[in-house]
């Protein structure tokens, strides 16, 4: 685990600068609140990027009565901010950032801060617990909600699967002490530590058949209670059931790669101009549109494949075009390293979203458009 925590040094970094970036920059229409209501400590919960979709949110945010103001991580793999905080007015400051009035809301400990992506905190309670009695009770074990299992495997794997759908995610797992209550935090991915936060729940209690874990159940911030189901057994392995993007708050809009640009264009034209056959076929005339997500891994899923005629209206083009074009995508651009670029801190891969779009005349590739 000592490994999985100096890998996230980067990660856990970006995560302060960017919980500082939408702090600053969404400040902007909500009313104040006073200095008594804000003055405690504040566990985060998501950041809302969407009307559905958001992204874990692993920060504290404590608001001291002596006008201290610290920002961390909940797990404490990075170390904390600490300068001061006021109200002056309407206005807040943190440090020597003055933000605009009315940006900050607060209604039943739930304090939201911005408009534009918000952040959303739920007010700390302190739950004591001792984490090596609670990891004794946790580890090797298989929990359930209504709606959720959880494996915790005695390597620092976990695996989270969904009862309805039966997906199921591969990551890793730890418990982190803040004051004296316990939180189980999964993150990582399939194949290491270094991926981000999945989940962060804090433990309010620990029995033998029975856990209450403190969160948000994807319509509230809820006590959820997960109920033990067995122990796992020693040849029990931890896999996603199929695709997993590594990223755990993965978004295609983020990870587009530019295929279709520069030097890569050219690149793309000559791989389909020498493998694809035409199909002289009159009538296959239009666009064909084909979308996937190649993982940190090389793996690729989330494939989409979607065709439009002359007048941009919705068709089905013959399966010798669309097989043609799904397998010279598998066969050259997935394996093509180049569109992952690794990240230079770590030297890991990024999940990486591609789209591209062929203009088509009577089975026969025109163009292929950026």
């Amino acid at each position: 685990m000592n490994n999985g925590r100096q890998t996230r040094s980067g990660l856990v970094s970006l995560i302060i600068h960017c919980a500082l970036f939408i702090i600053h920059y969404s400040f902007t229409f909500a009313q104040t609140p006073t200095r008594e209501q804000l003055t405690g400590t504040w566990i985060g919960v998501h950041t809302e990027w969407d009307l559905d979709f958001t992204c874990t949110l692993p920060i504290y945010l404590q608001l001291e009565a002596d006008s201290t103001y610290h920002l961390g991580l909940i797990d404490g793999s990075a170390g904390k901010i600490t300068s001061t905080w006021a109200i002056h007015g309407e206005s807040v400051r943190l440090d020597t950032i003055h933000y605009a009035p009315k940006l900050v809301t607060l209604q039943n400990d739930l304090l939201r801060i911005g408009t534009n992506y918000p952040m959303l905190f739920r007010r700390f309670n302190d739950f004591p617990l001792d984490s090596a009695t609670v990891y004794q009770q946790l580890n090797g074990r298989i929990w359930q909600s209504d709606s959720l299992t959880i494996s915790l495997f005695a390597n620092g794997q976990a695996s989270l699967e969904n009862i309805g759908t039966k997906q199921r995610t591969a990551h890793f797992w730890r418990l982190a002490q803040f004051d004296r209550s316990v939180f189980l935090v999964i993150l990582g991915n399939q194949t290491n530590w270094d991926s981000g936060y999945k989940v962060i729940w804090q433990l309010s209690s620990v029995a033998t058949n029975l856990l209450q874990a403190i969160g948000w159940n994807g319509c509230r911030i809820a006590a959820e209670p997960f109920r033990f189901v067995r122990n796992l057994s020693a040849v029990e392995t931890c896999k996603p059931s199929g695709f997993q993007t590594c990223d755990n708050c993965f978004r295609s809009i983020w990870a587009e790669s530019m295929l279709t640009r520069g030097q890569k264009r050219y690149d793309i034209i000559q791989l389909f101009t020498k493998h694809y056959q035409p199909i002289n076929q009159t009538g296959e005339s239009g666009l064909v549109r084909i979308q996937f997500v190649i993982n940190c891994s090389g793996e690729s899923g989330q494939t989409e494949v979607n065709g439009f005629d002359e007048d941009y209206c919705p068709r089905q083009f013959d399966s010798r075009i669309t097989n043609q074009l799904l397998a010279i995508c598998r066969d050259y651009i997935v394996t093509d390293q180049s569109i992952r670029q690794p990240d230079s801190n770590r030297d890991l891969f990024h999940d990486a979203f591609i789209s591209l779009a062929f203009r088509f005349k009577d089975g026969r590739i025109t163009d292929i458009l950026p």
